[in-house]
């Protein structure tokens, strides 16, 4: 196969892997056309190196650059999502967010706000979300947030996600709102209610925290002290002890 004329391009072998078959088919739709790397450049808007990269099968390309390579060839991306999604990195599949088509979108499921129960777990349903409304930045997310009157910094944003820190309940609407979700949004009092709970779990755990670091050093008060004053216990003190009335004599002389 040639990358042009007089530019050889590397052999694909097709049948090493997914990846290979798949920037296989690339290059061909490319050849089908008899369309150089400079053609398919200026139709989609792509670098030579870009165009040139997705074909070679030793790394996958972006979902952006398949979304333009495929359009600018009259394909349809989303026929081609699937196949892509085999072979994309983690971070890739994350950045390019869900599938325009309905039926593709139905496989994905986020956890919803009621299923949180920890910290780390309340971090990867915001990430999930954030994926689900179309990966926005943290600039646009702060930006959108800042024109509904919620005033939420880059670090709290990062803590959130993060998972280091549970944001304060204005800073959450402002994530959400940011995020592209009404604030009327049942979805939004459900995430409220959920950082509700974490919050109170938390306090409840730093108040046993606190009661068993007292117990541990406060001395246990049933231990007999080696310097007790008074009588050892069943000992009775002479008031208490029974007397025998004064002028009777014992019956036996």
């Amino acid at each position: 196969m040639r990358n042009g004329p007089g530019r050889p391009t590397t052999a694909l072998d097709p049948s090493k892997g997914a990846r290979e078959q798949l920037a296989f088919d690339l290059l061909r739709l490319r050849e089908y056309r008899s369309w150089t790397l400079d053609k398919l450049s200026a139709e989609s808007g792509l670098s030579k190196s870009t165009l040139s990269a997705a074909t070679q099968g030793t790394v996958c390309p972006s979902w952006e650059t398949m979304t333009r390579y495929l359009t600018a060839c009259e394909e349809d991306p989303d026929a081609w999502r699937p196949r892509w999604e085999m072979v994309a990195e983690q971070h890739q599949r994350d950045s390019a967010g869900l599938p325009e088509d309905a039926r593709q979108r139905g496989a994905f499921r986020r956890i919803k706000p009621n299923e949180v129960q920890t910290l780390p777990g309340f971090a990867i349903a915001l990430r999930q979300l954030k994926v689900w409304q179309n990966q926005p930045t943290y600039g646009r997310l702060s930006r959108t947030a800042a024109r509904a009157g919620f005033a939420v910094r880059g670090t709290t944003i990062c803590n959130a996600f993060g998972g280091t820190k549970l944001p304060t309940e204005n800073a959450l609407l402002g994530i959400l709102v940011g995020m592209g979700l009404e604030q009327e949004d049942p979805e939004v009092a459900e995430w409220i209610e959920a950082r509700r709970r974490l919050e109170a779990a938390a306090v409840e755990e730093q108040i046993i925290t606190n009661v068993e670091a007292e117990q541990a050093t406060t001395p246990d008060v049933t231990t007999p002290s080696p310097h007790r004053i008074g009588p050892s216990p069943g000992k009775l003190l002479p008031h208490q002890q029974r007397r025998r009335p004064i002028g009777k004599r014992s019956r036996r002389q």
